[in-house]
């Protein structure tokens, strides 16, 4: 496959040509320009995600806009024919809206049908282009692009940040030329620890709140559960039931209230006896006390007066009338205070007679149990027995569940028998991969060795990692991310599972020295030369001058420079045209 070239239905589209080896997609930069506009706004970045897009992939947010809506992005194409001794050359085009249909005209493969749905379209590129078997779910055209036409860099072997680390071994050991059916088998590992990990999750969330898998926990409960219904079916057994006991209840319930209420009263009425008890004491202090005459007479002679004995008289009828009012005060104290202690009394024996009778009501019900409450029993057994069988099932489910566990184990160590199988199997086209990486890492870098590990890890997958030796900067992992993706393309075309073609943007370069770009770039034109593919660049023409001044006149750009330049002198400079959003 080799792309020749892209356009759009927008006349203001800069069309873009292609050739065979290097290409480089130049963005030229203003003195005025700012930062942004040079950067986000001139297109280099949009046309690997129109390319993309045209390919199979999902629209880009930023092109979901109403200046787009209407136009299509239309793609030309070499793809092999339905017989694969031909190459066919194709227009692809696909529209902003609606995004479900792709045109394609001259391709043999799709049997005449011109109109496809996008589902088709990755189906035909998958089968026709990557060759990926009909019963392999992974790896996927998609995933195999987001490694060829790169817009994630955040990791050399993945093409999108959520992909999962079995998903990048089985896309990486595909194109290195490894079984799609033995690096399938991770997926069903996978799917298997996935399953095992969200039960456990949803048991520990209380999402599944009736299922534990602690096996012993389960047993105990069990235990006791049995237990508890075995006593209840005992307690059962050996109840008498009294029909009447709801009556003898009441009583024993009207008992209570009645002995309740006389208790009330008696401590009124000792309250009331001990209030009576200080005011007959304090009438007698009074009488004791209250010799008024005499008093007047001590108080007159000490101060040298006789009482007249007018005065005196007036005064002993006062004293006579106050000991009469006391007196009879007493007498009335006197009868109230043998009125509560008669009253007193009868609370006594009549309280001692209510709790006779109650006690004989209470023995009565102590030897019996109502129907409704051995009904009741009932009820509970029967929600005992459930309980149990319902903890017997979840301990059988449980046992199930476990066993997760060991077939993950048994599955996991069967694939990773296969994998170092397949892994000797294919030792001598695997190593000229990993010898290929160790030498461009000896041509980018003089201080630093590279090397490429493929092999099998304890969760049976494959890992597949590149790696330089020394810091692992951020232009360090740029470089391991090129010449990883520079591999495993040679590694597809020879076993014929990839496009011929590759697309790195600018954003991989950034942080990378201007030599070891100029070493990159000069890899990625012999490589492509030589067996035969395109690799596309895009790079800012600023950033283009800087790498050819210090590679000392060891890379020239000029070769290879498509004829089609943007720029962000203007608005109608960039790929699309105008600037919009």
């Amino acid at each position: 496959m080799f792309l020749s070239s892209l356009t759009s239905s927008d006349p203001r589209f800069k069309t873009l040509h292609f050739r065979e080896g290097l290409n480089i997609l130049v963005a030229d930069r203003t003195e005025t320009s700012e930062q942004g506009d040079s950067r986000n706004s001139i297109g280099k970045t949009s046309f690997v995600k129109v390319l993309k897009y045209v390919l199979g992939g999902d629209l880009a947010s930023e092109f979901k806009v109403p200046e787009l809506a209407e136009h299509s992005f239309t793609a030309t194409l070499s793809l092999p024919s339905a017989d694969d001794e031909v190459v066919d050359e194709v227009t692809v085009t696909r529209a902003v809206s609606p995004a479900t249909r792709v045109r394609v005209l001259g391709w043999s493969a799709t049997g005449g049908a011109t109109d496809l749905h996008v589902d088709e379209w990755r189906e035909l590129l998958s089968r026709s282009v990557f060759r990926i078997p009909e019963d392999a779910s992974r790896p996927t055209a998609g995933q195999i692009w987001g490694q060829l036409i790169r817009t994630y860099f955040g990791n050399p072997i993945k093409g999108h940040q959520s992909e999962a680390d079995w998903e990048s071994g089985v896309k990486l050991g595909f194109m290195l030329g490894l079984s799609p059916e033995i690096l399938g088998k991770a997926g069903d590992v996978d799917r298997l620890t996935k399953q095992g990990k969200a039960i456990r999750a949803a048991v520990k969330e209380g999402a599944i709140a009736h299922l534990s898998l602690d096996e012993s926990a389960l047993r105990a409960q069990l235990a006791t559960a049995r237990r508890q219904r075995d006593r209840t079916q005992n307690d059962l057994r050996s109840f008498k039931v009294d029909e009447q006991y709801a009556d003898h209840q009441r009583d024993a319930d009207s008992l209570s209230g009645s002995i309740q209420r006389i208790n009330d009263e008696a401590l009124s009425l000792q309250r009331r006896l001990r209030e009576l008890e200080e005011a007959l004491q304090d009438e007698i202090a009074s009488i004791q006390n209250n010799d008024l005459a005499a008093r007047l007479e001590r108080v007159y002679a000490e101060i040298g007066l006789v009482l007249p004995d007018t005065v005196s008289r007036r005064y002993s009828e006062v004293q006579a009338f106050h000991e009469s009012v006391v007196r009879n005060r007493r007498s009335f104290l006197e009868q109230e205070f043998g009125a509560v202690r008669k009253r007193l009394e009868a609370i006594d024996a009549e309280r001692r007679s209510l709790d006779e009778q109650r006690s004989q009501v209470m023995r009565l019900l102590n030897e019996t149990v109502a129907l409704d409450t051995f009904l009741s029993l009932q009820r509970d057994l029967a929600k005992q027995e459930s309980d149990v069988a319902d903890l017997e099932r979840r301990l059988e489910a449980a046992n199930s569940i476990s066993t997760i566990g060991d077939t993950i184990k048994l599955r996991t160590a069967e694939l990773v028998a296969s994998v170092r199988t397949e892994l000797n199997e294919r030792g001598d086209s695997l190593g000229d991969s990993i010898a290929l990486f160790g030498e461009l890492g000896a041509e980018i870098y003089t201080d630093r060795e590279a090397s490429l590990l493929v092999t099998p890890t304890v969760k049976g997958l494959l890992g597949v990692t590149p790696r330089i030796s020394g810091d692992a900067s951020t232009g360090v992992r740029s470089v391991e991310t090129f010449m990883l993706d520079t591999v495993c393309t040679i590694a597809a075309i020879k076993v014929g599972r990839a496009p011929r073609i590759l697309v790195h943007d600018s954003h991989l370069f950034d942080a990378i020295d201007g030599r070891q770009v100029a070493s990159c770039l000069n890899i990625g034109a012999r490589l492509a030369e030589h067996y035969g593919f395109q690799s596309i660049v895009t790079l800012n023409s600023d950033f283009l001058a800087s790498v050819e001044a210090q590679s000392d006149g060891a890379f020239d750009a000029d070769p290879y420079m498509l004829s089609t330049r943007l720029t962000d002198e203007t608005d109608a400079g960039g790929l699309f045209g105008f600037r919009f959003g």
